[in-house]
């Protein structure tokens, strides 16, 4: 009966109950299911592995990958340049004596001879700058995702290992010097980006996702680009068939031999 009552009276005549309606209402069908984020430093490295549902890799892989190829490109550019000139001053000094049938052809060796020792300095150069910092990049990035935060631990360690790996054919010694001369260079290396990133009042997961949001554009940018292109030759093949179906009409089937 006083159940029949409650539900029955207006609620203007009752401010309490007015006022505690929808007070502990929880919405389960759209709340988020904190089950699916990643809990544990584990679960962020797997996460930082596993591709997403298009099969694209992560905003932290992306940001090794770009590392790695920033560095190989530096390292070609050094390599190539150091050695072809190199190449330039040995070419002079060894055929001053040298008799060539005329000076298009000395120039043409000469380029010749200096455009294989820059392709030879690049190769050389930049493969272990890539290896060397793509490695870096990834040691360092899988600490601080791990870590959940960047701090100068991830810079000194990757730097250390990174050094011994580099110095591992050489022996113990090497690898020891190695890991020491990485892991200073490294520490004075994470110093400085650490005061960026503290004066800029931003952190290095803001710019991997900014750098993934980059990548993401120029292959909407890429794909818009190509779309363009089909409509453009689709347009121009129909433009073509309705002209010839205006000059010479349009005929049935039944009609043609």
């Amino acid at each position: 009966m006083l159940r029949t009552v409650l539900r029955l009276t207006p609620s203007f005549t009752l401010p309490i109950f007015g006022k505690m309606t929808g007070q502990y209402d929880q919405d389960l069908l759209n709340r988020p299911d904190h089950t699916k984020e990643p809990q544990t430093g584990w679960d962020r490295v797997k996460l930082m592995y596993t591709g997403n549902e298009h099969e694209e890799i992560s905003a932290e892989l992306n940001t090794v990958l770009q590392s790695s190829l920033c560095g190989a490109f530096i390292g070609g550019c050094l390599g190539g340049f150091a050695t072809s000139r190199v190449a330039y001053l040995n070419f002079i000094e060894n055929n001053q004596a040298t008799i060539f049938k005329s000076t298009a052809e000395a120039k043409k060796r000469l380029q010749d001879y200096v455009t294989v020792a820059f392709a030879k300095g690049a190769v050389r150069w930049g493969w272990r700058l890539c290896f060397f910092t793509g490695l870096f990049s990834l040691i360092a990035t899988t600490i601080s995702v791990y870590r959940g935060d960047t701090s100068l631990i991830e810079y000194v360690s990757a730097g250390a290992l990174t050094g011994a790996l580099y110095k591992i054919d050489m022996g113990i010694p090497a690898i020891v010097v190695g890991a020491g001369l990485g892991a200073a260079l490294s520490a004075i290396g994470g110093i400085l980006i650490l005061a960026i990133l503290k004066v800029a009042g931003v952190t290095m997961e803001d710019i991997r996702q900014a750098l993934y949001k980059l990548k993401e554009a120029r292959e909407d940018q890429m794909n818009q680009a190509l779309e363009k292109s089909a409509k453009i030759k689709n347009n121009e093949l129909a433009q073509h068939h309705k002209m010839l179906i205006a000059e010479e009409g349009e005929q049935k089937i039944e009609d043609i031999e």
